[in-house]
């Protein structure tokens, strides 16, 4: 078999049916359906039982919870597949995805990631697109290229099809969240060729209590740590000094996140700002950055008196709109 989809379900009952129908519903018909029960007690592991039995191209994994990540590696472990791809339980894939972009991977066999568009937010006043002018990236090309994309803003895992030996020594960090983040610029420096697809879509739905709506100070410190690590790979590494500013900027919005939900965690969080010590960008050189005049305005304080003077003022504008 050519295609492995691996789907992680962890207490999402309500969303479940409609993902692995949207599965099943595919006109591509080379694949096996793995479904991964992080060990819910919702009904989702009688439900996925119900599917295997009733299609012989559904497997079921079940385990004891060990999040998202810890899913996906289940997943990986026994995909028999000679690519990957990965679905959230609670999202859906748009008919003919599989059909149209598993026939350019058969026709450029040595592609090792396939990255197809995205609406995020789907059925909600603020979807948004996320799409591709079709393009082949090789080799040492491919990383800086993810970067001038700002890829590292759509960091998902899901909207990919991977060669699966890309996985032979890669796995999602356990006991994390936002491990995409953290995996993805690992995939895309270890691939040897990239293909940016306009076929099909990949629907992303904001539903209440998934790890994207969930905020505390944990997860707030991984993404920020994720993103320090990114930066410093492309400002040192890679000597992408422009492209790095724009990553120092994230760096910046996502420690004043940090700041909001650091009650209780004070030493952390100087830990987490110490990180960006000695970092700063002119407010010369901001002006000069091609982002918007709102972006420009937002920074300069951070320009003008460092991190610690930025997240205090927008945490306190934040409490007060609060």
């Amino acid at each position: 078999m050519k295609l492995s989809i691996i789907v992680p379900v962890y207490k999402i009952r309500r969303y479940l049916q409609r993902c692995i129908e949207s599965i099943l519903q595919q006109t591509y018909t080379d694949y096996e359906l793995i479904l991964v029960d992080d060990g819910s007690t919702d009904g989702c592991a009688t439900l996925c039982d119900r599917f295997a039995q009733e299609c012989d191209k559904v497997k079921v994994i079940h385990k004891k919870n060990g999040g998202l990540s810890s899913a996906r590696n289940a997943g990986i472990a026994v995909a028999k597949g000679e690519y990957i791809t990965f679905i959230d339980g609670d999202d859906t894939i748009a008919s003919g995805t599989y059909y149209y972009n598993m026939r350019i991977l058969q026709s450029n066999p040595d592609i090792d990631i396939l990255e197809f568009p995205v609406t995020k937010n789907y059925e909600s006043p603020n979807s948004e697109i996320l799409s591709f002018k079709p393009e082949k990236i090789s080799g040492n090309k491919i990383f800086p290229d993810w970067i001038r994309r700002k890829g590292y803003e759509h960091c998902f895992s899901w909207n990919k099809i991977y060669r699966a030996d890309l996985f032979n020594f890669i796995r999602f960090p356990e006991g994390e969240v936002f491990e995409d983040t953290y995996i993805t610029p690992m995939l895309y420096e270890s691939a040897y060729n990239v293909y940016y697809s306009d076929c099909g879509f990949y629907y992303y739905y904001k539903n209440e209590g998934s790890i994207t709506s969930c905020y505390s100070f944990k997860t707030q410190y991984l993404l920020f740590r994720n993103t320090v690590l990114l930066y410093n790979k492309v400002n040192d590494t890679y000597k992408m000094y422009d492209e790095a500013k724009h990553i120092l900027l994230t760096c910046v919005d996502r420690l004043t996140d940090l700041h909001r939900c650091s009650d209780g965690e004070k030493s952390e969080y100087s830990n987490a700002r110490n990180m960006l010590k000695g970092h700063k960008i002119a407010i010369g050189e901001l002006f000069k950055m091609n982002i918007s005049i709102k972006q420009k305005t937002k920074f300069i304080i951070y320009s003008l008196f460092g991190v610690k003077a930025h997240s205090l003022f927008f945490a306190a504008i934040h409490k007060k709109l609060c």
